[in-house]
């Protein structure tokens, strides 16, 4: 039965004759004789449904190759093979195409498979859909007129429509004398032609622009009218999208009814654009620019230019930290020329020295939704796509006495060498960046670093804590020598006063940890020095100095300063190549000032939420920065070496290392072996250091590493020359914690986000110093022993401050310093909120120092761990009074207070003074009202101190005369530059004070420039 059936449907499928039943397709531009112009448009068969058709006129498909653009499309489709009889019934043919053009072999490079029948007086062909456009198929070779045109009696063929020969244009946006802005759509066409007309349409995105809901908006043009305009606030919630004018031609005389096809213009891209809208920074790269400009103008009417502004605002990074934006709202300022509102931002790849991988992030825009124009208002500007490629950072960890852990060379190698020496430097004329360190006979074994001086840019900041002269106990100093506010450097320590962190704009860190030995017989106290590197990878490839080459190949990593390259045997040699000549180095010479490095850029963190802005030290993010500690202000700290600045800042700067102390050192740092003069061995000494290490408070978390391997040659070279298992033991474990620390920052898991900022978990940290190796280390904390306390564990409960000294030597001179404040070097402190200074006024006439008034208790400022800053009152000397002495005591719990000690405020013009308080009167001055002159001072009438005349009155000198016309007297009047000394110049006759360019003269107020031209009258400034 299913047999029966499947046999009647067969006769029935058949039994339709396509003789009979067949669609016909009635373009007449199928001619193969007929070729279509470039504004014409294309016949396409990929709508036809496969099936039987008969052409128009019951034309035939040509037999032979019909070449591209025929037929009214590109790749005519001709039958490859003869027209059957009637007898031959439904034939099998192929529909074939010149794809290839001139190069075709066979002018058959497609084919479809069709079929075809003889109906007697016509044929008929089974049709299968092309693939794509334009393709289509031929039939007929006789002659057609063109798109848009009929044949008339005589062959000729008369237009339809008017033919355009060439697409419209849209222009860009004008401003009209109203201030009203419109598109013009121009359209290429004779003009005096009868009888000619246009219907212009807009399209945004392809969609038609509507007048309404249900009418497109449409123009019509008659006539010379070539020109179709649309206003622009017609555009309205259409920013954002491509405008297009569309237009279509026809005769009046017959009506738009009968047009032509529809030709569309060129695009205009109508809102806020971008450029590029696709980016992608590294960090290790440069910035990128993004241009933001309005494509369409924007009269403003406002006679203030801050008015005429766009504010655009982003809506943040999915993940902040990993880009840094010049802005996170852009303002978008006229251009009166062009009436476009443009601006610029800057993208940079943040460097967060984390291992994160790359990422793809898209910045949006929020609405703007307060701008004047209306056209403007809810528009959402497109996003922008941001790629960035996450770069590894450098580190360099100098330690002990010292030993190396470089760039590429992990493994310990030691630098046994006395002197300034380049530790680190990336030349670069954008970004000059350089860290010198300094070192120095250690007690009796190898140098160790005492001092560090680094710049970025125009920013230098300076950590100074080298032993001047032996036995004098050396705090750590933190200085800006620069002498102007930092930009963009900050300067920051932690609760333990031990370590400073310099985090620079690039990115750049340095962490110095300072700590005192108590060398081989503990009773030395010598200054050390550990230094941890973090170096952006913008330097990678163009780093040099001990910290080594840095381009990941460890065996170049001992590039010397002479250019040679060293071998690991050789290193004394490449040490002494980065040594710096004595007085060049950043110690001694200031790099000028530049302008052009000054930061141009904020960079910022553009969140969801609120928006972190800050100076262009951006770009640069590093998680272990959130936990630094007390930021060290820079203000008022002048220069180091100005030594005409009148501060109390640096009262030690005129102390100098004594030659002598380091001579005898050097001396004493013979050549060490094992087993040591004490009896231990090799063997011993790498049992002691591994157990050391192994207890260090992160070692659970990087004993798989090798870091282990790598602190272990510095530790048994220390046991070595100080012949001690103790004295450097901190140092080692120390190293071992920076080298881990820096490894485990790098790991994402060890970061959280707070509010969109990348910090390091606590657990990364360790314990401050190894809890002093008086506690333990629980989560990050010390707890410490029973008796010590502070956040180390360094501070003996009940045990009263000792102080050692007060910076310099506890006399303070009211010419070179105000005085205001005393510098307690003193041991046993802490930061803490009882952290007070007692100072008690003392009178030294007696030639000791007598309690003279009750002692005031100030708030101390804790500077590090061995010094306290406390305020000194005024002491009205150079006011009457010559000399004035204050006891000062320090406590940290305000309980135990130290001992006393001295501080002295003298005239230097008229008292010296010793650290006892006894004073004397310096015979070469005298003392006339109520102020102190030296020998040879002049007033302005002619007088002089003569000390062996008076002490106490001026006397009259025939002998003085004036200088000059200007300059009355070389000294004795107030200094412009410095209210507080009488040394300068005084003038007459209307002159006006050279001041710090040459203190002893007078000139022409009005030639200021003549200062310093005569040097043959007029002495040197004094220094």
């Amino acid at each position: 039965m299913g047999i029966i059936l499947l046999a009647l449907s067969i006769t029935l499928v058949f039994a339709q004759d396509p003789c009979l039943h067949h669609g016909t397709l009635l373009e007449p531009h199928r001619s193969s004789q007929f070729q279509p112009e470039p504004t014409d448009h294309l016949q396409c068969d990929n709508g036809l449904q496969a099936g039987w058709y008969t052409f128009d006129n019951n034309d035939e498909m040509p037999t032979s190759c019909v070449t591209q653009y025929h037929c009214g499309t590109h790749f005519p489709l001709w039958m490859q093979g003869s027209h059957p009889s009637q007898a031959d019934g439904i034939v099998h043919r192929k529909a074939c195409s010149n794809i290839y053009g001139s190069s075709s072999q066979s002018c058959c490079d497609f084919s479809l498979d069709i079929q075809v029948k003889n109906c007697g007086s016509f044929y008929v062909y089974y049709l299968q859909t092309v693939p794509a456009c334009a393709m289509a198929y031929c039939a007929g070779n006789k002659k057609v007129c063109n798109v848009g045109g009929l044949p008339s009696v005589g062959g000729s063929c008369p237009d339809l429509y008017p033919k355009m020969t060439s697409l419209p244009v849209l222009k860009n946006p004008e401003v009209t004398p109203t201030k009203e802005v419109r598109f013009p759509c121009r359209i290429n066409y004779p003009v005096g032609q009868p009888d000619v007309g246009f219907k212009v349409t807009w399209t945004v995105d392809g969609k038609a622009l509507k007048k309404n809901a249900t009418h497109p908006l449409e123009m019509i043009l008659t006539g010379d009218s070539r020109t179709a305009y649309l206003d622009a606030m017609k555009l309205q919630g259409h920013l954002g999208k491509e405008l297009k004018c569309v237009v279509s031609s026809f005769h009046p005389s017959r009506g738009p009814s009968i047009s032509s096809d529809s030709l569309s213009s060129n695009g205009y891209w109508c809102g806020i654009r971008m450029n590029p809208d696709r980016i992608n920074v590294d960090e290790g790269g440069p910035e990128k620019t993004v241009k933001v400009e309005s494509t369409i103008p924007i009269p403003c009417k406002s006679l203030f230019p801050d008015d005429c502004k766009l504010t655009v605002n982003l809506k943040g990074l999915r993940n902040p930290a990993d880009a840094s934006l010049s802005g996170c709202h852009l303002d978008l300022k006229l251009d009166n020329v062009t009436g476009l509102y443009s601006t610029f931002f800057k993208v940079k790849a943040t460097r967060d020295f984390i291992k994160d991988h790359n990422h793809i992030h898209e910045v949006g825009f929020k609405p703007i939704l307060d701008f004047t124009h209306p056209m403007w208002k809810n528009y959402t500007a497109t996003p922008i796509t941001i790629g960035t490629t996450d770069k590894d950072h450098g580190h360099c960890l100098p330690w002990g006495d010292p030993h190396f852990s470089g760039f590429d060379y992990k493994k310990n190698y030691n630098v046994y060498e006395v002197g300034d020496f380049v530790l680190y430097k990336f030349q670069n004329q954008k970004r000059p960046f350089e860290v010198q360190l300094r070192t120095w006979p250690c007690g009796s074994y190898h140098p160790c670093i005492c001092a560090i001086t680094a710049r970025e840019g125009n920013d230098i900041v300076e950590v100074d804590m080298c032993e001047k002269r032996a036995g004098v106990v050396e705090a750590p100093s933190v200085s800006y020598p620069s002498g102007h506010p930092l930009e963009g450097t900050t300067v920051s320590r932690d609760k333990t006063g031990k370590k400073f962190y310099i985090n620079f704009p690039s990115g750049a860190r340095l962490e110095v940890k300072t700590y005192i030995s108590g060398g081989r017989t503990h009773k030395e106290r010598l200054p050390v020095m550990n230094v941890d590197i973090q170096a952006p990878p913008d330097d990678f490839g163009g780093s040099e100095g001990l910290c080594g080459n840095w381009n990941g190949l460890p065996g170049d990593a001992f590039r010397g300063g002479d250019g040679r390259t060293y071998t690991l045997n050789k290193i004394a040699d490449f040490a002494r190549s980065w040594a710096l000549p004595t007085g060049s180095s950043m110690f001694y010479q200031i790099p000028k000032y530049e302008q052009h490095l000054a930061p141009k850029f904020e960079y910022c963190s553009c969140k969801q939420g609120a928006v972190d802005c800050t100076k262009v030290g951006n770009g640069a993010i590093n998680p272990s920065k959130a936990k630094d500690g007390s930021v060290i202000s820079g203000k008022n700290k002048h220069p180091r070496r100005s030594v005409r600045s009148y501060t109390d800042h640096y009262p030690d700067r005129d102390i100098v290392m004594d030659p002598r102390m380091v001579a005898r050192r050097l001396k004493r740092n013979a050549d060490a072996s094992f087993p040591t003069p004490s009896g231990i061995t090799e063997s011993q000494a790498q049992d002691s250091c591994k157990h050391s290490i192994m207890t260090s408070s992160l070692y659970n978390q990087c004993h798989h590493t090798g870091i282990l391997n790598d602190i272990m040659g510095g530790c048994v070279e220390d046991i070595k020359y100080s012949d001690s298992a103790e004295v450097f033991r901190l140092a080692s474990m120390n190293a071992f914690d920076s080298a881990c620390h820096n490894e485990l920052a790098k790991d994402p898991s060890n970061i959280q986000y707070i509010n969109g900022d990348p910090v390091l978990k606590s657990s990364v940290f360790g314990c401050p110093n190894q809890c002093s190796l008086n506690g333990d280390c629980i989560s990050g904390r010390c707890h410490c022993n029973h008796g010590y306390i502070s956040d180390d564990c360094s501070i003996q409960v009940g045990i009263p401050p000792q102080i050692h000294r007060i910076r310099g030597d506890g006399n303070c001179d009211i010419r070179s310093r105000p005085c205001r404040q005393a510098n307690v070097i003193v041991d046993n402190i802490m930061d803490s909120a009882n952290l007070s200074c007692r100072v008690t006024p003392v009178d030294l006439s007696k030639g000791r120092p007598v309690d003279s008034g009750p002692a005031v208790t100030y708030r101390g400022e804790f500077l590090s761990f061995l010094e306290v800053q406390c305020p000194i009152p005024e002491s009205n000397v150079m006011k009457g009074l010559s000399v004035k002495g204050f006891k000062i005591s320090v406590t940290s719990d305000g309980h135990h207070y130290s001992h006393d000690a001295l501080f002295i405020v003298a005239d230097g013009y008229c008292m010296k003074c010793t650290s006892a308080g006894a004073c004397t009167h310096n015979p070469n001055s005298c003392f006339i009202d109520g102020m102190c002159q030296r020998s040879g001072d002049q007033n302005s009438k002619g007088e002089v101190c003569d000390p062996s005349i008076s002490t106490n009155d001026w006397t009259p000198s025939k002998t003085v005369q004036e200088v000059d016309h200007f300059t009355a007297a070389f000294t004795g009047c107030r200094c412009p530059y410095n209210i507080n000394l009488f040394d300068c110049a005084c003038c007459q006759n209307g002159g006006c004070q050279c001041g710090e360019v040459q203190s002893n003269q007078c000139t022409d107020c009005n030639n200021m420039e003549l200062c310093g031209t005569n040097p043959g009258l007029f002495p040197p400034p004094t220094l």
